[in-house]
């Protein structure tokens, strides 16, 4: 006969028992294993005393046990709670931790955590800074009033105050706490968010830091210190130091390194995949027949699909020819897969290459990519698609339009300026080249304006015509919808 929630292994002598806390709804089960459980029979008898044990338990009061702080809560279930994460996770929640929450608030109980608290925190966290002889990890080095303290990052401190309900929540969960003290809004800190973009020369010079050997060469001598002149042991001077030659064999052979490089920041620019997605890209992802490359983002767990550019299918066609077989696309100078150092590494030389000098993230070239389809006129929510995320909102923050949607603002300004000073104070209304437009009618204005004001300009919405109100239908023959741009 099968008994509910037993178990019972009578080769190793173990009994494992489950049952549902009565009063709980389900919500609450206990586990019990035991080892050395000489017979089934012994096992069904423990078994009983374990049920009847819970509902002896169901009957009584509750007994009031002191909520834990944060540190208590924190110490003893965080290797719990994050073991199902990443580990770029784990160690984000960890650094906010160490850092932050267990400092400020690691003596505050878990069921005072409350809106208030959270906003007291990101109120401390804006007045209070951090002083870099003290480090972001609050290290103790007899700090003074002289200090010179810097503000925190906004979105340092909305990560802290995020992390901070993350773990109230986990609390909720493991029924540490019977709701979540975190009650009222929060307000969070104003995060700046950087246009690190880079330009259409920008892309072009940092394209070129691979291919362009001079320039390799006058980076090197730019970087390269003096040599000493230092008094030599069996007499006389001798040069020391100096760093690597522009025109060494040295030299040439980092730039060959560097140069391997290039196929992997091309597919970076024309595909605006993440870094860890790049670096794990297989070919198994990869059709050439389709032009396509398909793979499940790290991150959200998106399955998105990319095509390709001709740029990257010569990349990719390259690849494929090399003597070298592996399932991955992207292999260092050794011919193992890349790493995130290497990547790095090379990235700040290239930038450097290329003279950029001011701050440029790897992950900027994925903005980049958003930014350039946005500023082609490509759909914003087709973009969010190609990029894998899940909000479109996240797309919308930072797809900004280049140079080129600044140009065309400039352009139409300047047009509004010209017909604004010949008499018309209304920008075209038609789509540049449109088939509809024709010549004004014999006793009718350029615009197919019957009021006589004046107008020069086909393509304008004359505002006396609107003063008098003449549907632009009946004057031109076009629907009012036609001249929505």
């Amino acid at each position: 006969m099968k008994l509910p929630g037993f178990a019972y292994d009578a080769r190793r002598r173990v009994a494992t028992f489950y049952c549902f806390v009565p009063g709980t709804d389900g919500r609450k089960r206990r586990k019990r294993t035991l080892t050395d459980v000489p017979s089934r029979a012994e096992a069904i008898r423990l078994w009983t005393a374990f049920r009847d044990e819970l509902e002896r338990e169901a009957l009584e009061p509750a007994k009031f046990t002191r909520p834990p702080t944060l540190a208590e809560f924190v110490s003893e279930r965080f290797v719990e709670m994050t073991a199902r994460l990443r580990p770029a996770t784990r160690r984000y929640y960890g650094d906010f931790l160490r850092r932050h929450l267990v400092p400020r608030l690691g003596d505050v109980p878990m069921d005072q955590l409350t809106s208030q608290r959270v906003n007291a925190l990101i109120g401390s966290m804006i007045s209070e800074g951090w002083c870099p002889k003290r480090g972001r990890e609050r290290k103790p080095h007899g700090c003074t009033p002289a200090c010179v303290r810097r503000p925190y990052a906004g979105s340092t401190i909305n990560g802290a105050a995020h992390v901070l309900r993350v773990i109230i929540g986990w609390a909720v969960e493991l029924d540490v706490l019977d709701g979540s003290p975190v009650k009222k809004k929060v307000k969070w800190a104003r995060e700046s968010r950087p246009e690190l973009e880079l330009s259409l020369e920008e892309r072009h010079r940092f394209l070129s830091a691979f291919e362009d050997e001079a320039l390799f060469q006058a980076y090197l001598g730019r970087i390269r210190t003096p040599p000493k002149i230092v008094p030599h042991p069996l007499g006389g001077m001798k040069r020391v130091g100096g760093g690597r030659l522009p025109d060494g064999k040295a030299a040439k052979e980092i730039f060959r390194r560097l140069q391997h490089y290039r196929p992997f920041f091309r597919m970076l620019l024309d595909t605006g995949l993440r870094l860890s997605d790049a670096l794990n890209l297989r070919w198994v992802n990869v059709s050439l027949d389709e032009n396509v490359i398909r793979l499940v983002t790290r991150k959200k767990e998106k399955a998105v699909k990319l095509p390709l550019s001709d740029a990257v299918r010569t990349v990719l066609e390259t690849l494929k020819k090399r003597p070298v077989i592996s399932e991955f696309v992207f292999l260092d100078e050794d011919n193992k897969p890349l790493t995130k150092e290497k990547v790095s590494r090379k990235f700040a030389m290239a930038k450097g290459v290329a003279g950029i000098t001011r701050r440029l993230r790897i992950h900027d070239l994925r903005h980049t990519f958003a930014s350039t389809l946005v500023s082609s006129g490509v759909n914003l929510k087709v973009v969010s698609d190609l990029l894998g995320h899940t909000d479109i909102a996240t797309t919308a923050r930072y797809a900004r339009g280049d140079e080129r949607v600044l140009g065309e603002v400039a352009k139409v300004l300047n047009r509004v300026n010209v017909d604004s000073a010949s008499g018309c104070a209304v920008p075209d209304a038609l789509p540049a080249g449109d088939s509809s437009q024709v010549e004004p009618a014999e006793g009718e204005s350029g615009t197919g304006c019957t009021s006589r004001s004046g107008c020069q300009s086909v393509r304008s919405r004359c505002p006396r015509r609107l003063e008098q109100r003449e549907p632009l239908g009946e004057v031109c023959g076009r629907s009012v919808e036609s001249f929505v741009v």
